[in-house]
């Protein structure tokens, strides 16, 4: 009865891990055009041919949780693809930090030549559309980043270093956590955005806290200032 449940447990796990794959080859085959997380619009229900994309102001968030995915798949199985596609998500978030201008975040970053702009640019127009530049290429980009995308990011890039020991990895996860909240603590909690959107954390200290402690941890920064 033993050998039987033994049986039963290593078929289902080894089915749960075929079906994890398919979808983390999904997502990097359908869902990260530009390098960050959006969902995609099919022609059909049954189709696969994509004819744009959907729900880009929740790029941040969602790429911040496949990177931690992926880093927590390579801890288990150190595979090559999931050490690529670490890194393709790290330069993804690089990107929506890049493109600002100011250390800021971007919720998403799509390039201005690209097919499916004009119906992102159209569908997050209220969080304020702008122009950047990633690489030397000119994006647009969507602000009014709320504090779920940061925390988002900071869980990605903090799962990356803690459990990724490539060298390159831990480097470049360190340099976007030092990044984002020495420009956080320089603007003492308050996103300001270029139309004069608004966000802050100054009334939630325990997300201070959190990034404060995912900065000790991973980087030598000043993580002295208050919290309160």
């Amino acid at each position: 009865m033993a050998l039987v449940i033994l049986l039963l447990l290593a078929a289902n796990a080894f089915a749960a891990e075929s079906d994890a794959l398919a979808i983390s080859a999904r997502i990097q085959s359908t869902h990260m055009p530009f390098g960050i997380v959006v969902d995609p619009i099919f022609a059909s229900p049954d189709s696969d041919q994509v004819i744009g994309y959907t729900r880009c102001g929740d790029s941040a968030l969602w790429s911040g949780f496949n990177l931690a995915a992926e880093s927590f798949r390579y801890f288990v199985s150190r595979s090559d693809d999931s050490l690529s596609n670490i890194r393709t998500g790290l330069t993804g978030i690089q990107g929506l930090v890049e493109v600002t201008g100011s250390n800021l975040l971007a919720r998403c970053a799509v390039p201005a030549d690209s097919p499916y702009a004009a119906g992102i640019v159209s569908e997050e127009e209220n969080n304020g559309v702008y122009f950047g530049f990633i690489a030397n290429r000119l994006y647009y980009w969507i602000g009014n980043t709320s504090r779920d995308q940061y925390s988002g990011v900071f869980f990605g890039l903090s799962v990356a270093h803690d459990f990724v020991d490539d060298p390159d990895v831990k480097q470049a996860s360190s340099a976007l956590i030092s990044q984002l909240l020495q420009e956080l603590l320089r603007r003492d909690w308050i996103l300001i955005f270029p139309n004069l959107d608004i966000n802050t954390f100054q009334l939630r200290p325990d997300q201070q806290l959190a990034f404060l402690e995912i900065g000790r941890t991973s980087t030598p920064i000043d993580s002295a200032r208050s919290t309160s």
